[in-house]
């Protein structure tokens, strides 16, 4: 039976992290349901009939409130329009931070994005005397990947963050929120963690700034389909369809640690639940596995699931020399890219019937992500070391985590 007295509140309840968020609390892992009442906050509209989330049980209530958007009010106007809109906001215990807004000019992104936070912190200290814990994700961008060539030899490590340049820490969030959390949480009741993924692997509804498996979901449908390979895997007479992978050798061979939405979900509730271990402001690395992944070989197995067969990119070694920024290609790069080549093709969608993949695909990080296999060349995988001292277990094989998100993308009408 639920206690009455632990209430989470989830900021970015539609985004990667956050769906996953709520759908583990309504769920029944012994943690989740320690909670009597569960918040979910988006800007966005919330129709709970079309989030596919689990059933709430009876003795837990879920509430949906939307057009809370984090940029237009300093805290006192936040606190009192959740006030407003939440009920027994002052009953909240748990707060779970999921939300980034994606910006062109980096300074203001850090400034628009640490503000958001600040609001919400502000917000919770005047209104929930009870909170006991907060809890954000971070990423690897806080560990320097978005600097050409990287900027740290893996395996990375949590003491890593506080060694990276100068000029670089001015154009990432996470020192900033350690930062304000440390301030706001002096002399308070509540302690607070940091959960850092690198590339995040789960399903959303309505679509995602930077979901990769979305990205490629939707482009390896359409590939597929093109090729006359119906969604049940089938191919028509004339043998198998080769796809190969989006990027150069360099970024299909280069060592990563990716994550599922889920696990993610579950290790902050996990450690919301464990203050003791997890609290007083620690950073944790989080994957699926602690052995590394390679694009490459995750591709064969991405395409297999669509009726097609992963190769290996086009081009040669040479192809990789130099470094290149995030979002860019390399010079002279003529095939169409998974973004250009589902724009070509996302007609399909809607006369298909997917009228979801029209209006909830992947948003302002398409660029990135259509450049992910030719500037991440470097290894980054990362030491489970600290999350395993806490006694949260993982050992899940990277991929099943894709094959999931590709099923609930079909059931949602996102892909083909």
């Amino acid at each position: 039976m639920a206690e009455s007295s632990n209430h989470a509140i989830v900021f970015g309840a539609s985004s990667l992290v956050g769906w996953a968020l709520v759908d583990h609390l309504l769920g029944p892992d012994p943690d989740s349901q320690s909670f009597s009442k569960i918040t979910a906050i988006a800007n966005r509209p919330l129709d709970f009939a079309q989030l596919y989330w689990a059933k709430p049980s009876d003795d837990r209530e879920l509430q949906l409130v939307s057009g809370i958007d984090l940029r237009q009010s300093d805290g006192l106007t936040l606190a009192a329009l959740l006030a407003q809109k939440v009920k027994n906001i002052n009953t909240v215990t748990h707060v779970y931070y999921l939300v980034f807004t994606a910006i062109d000019d980096e300074i203001e992104e850090v400034a628009t994005n640490r503000r958001m936070f600040e609001n919400v912190i502000d917000a919770h200290n005047l209104l929930s005397p009870n909170l006991k814990f907060v809890a954000f994700t971070g990423g690897t961008r806080g560990y320097g990947i978005y600097a050409p060539g990287g900027t740290f030899t893996p395996p990375l490590t949590e003491d890593m963050v506080h060694n990276l340049p100068s000029d670089y820490v001015q154009t990432v969030v996470y020192p900033a929120y350690r930062e304000l959390l440390n301030e706001a949480g002096k002399g308070k009741n509540w302690t607070w963690c940091e959960v850092c993924p690198d590339a995040i692997i789960g399903f959303t509804p309505n679509g995602s700034q930077f979901s990769l498996a979305l990205h490629w979901a939707q482009y390896l449908s359409l590939y597929a389909d093109n090729h006359g390979i119906t969604p049940d895997g089938s191919v028509k007479p004339g043998g198998t369809v080769e796809v190969p992978f989006p990027g150069n050798v360099a970024g299909a061979n280069s060592l990563f640690s990716p994550v599922a939405s889920k696990t993610i979900a579950r290790f902050m509730i996990y450690a919301s639940f464990h203050p003791e271990r997890c609290g007083n402001g620690q950073l944790f690395n989080i994957a699926d596995s602690e052995t590394p992944c390679k694009y490459g070989e995750i591709w064969t197995r991405l395409a297999e699931w669509f009726g097609l067969v992963g190769v290996a990119p086009t081009g040669t070694e040479e192809d990789t020399k130099g470094d290149l920024k995030v979002g860019e290609l390399p010079p002279g790069h003529s095939a169409l890219t998974p973004g250009e080549y589902v724009k070509k093709y996302s007609d399909k969608f809607a006369a298909r019937g997917c009228l979801n993949a029209v209006s909830g695909g992947v948003g302002v990080g398409s660029r990135q992500l259509d450049s992910v296999g030719y500037w991440l060349t470097f290894d980054r995988q990362m030491s489970l070391t600290a999350l395993k001292k806490t006694g949260f277990k993982v050992d899940q094989d990277p991929v099943q985590a894709w094959l999931d998100a590709f099923k609930m993308f079909r059931v949602a009408g996102l892909i083909l």
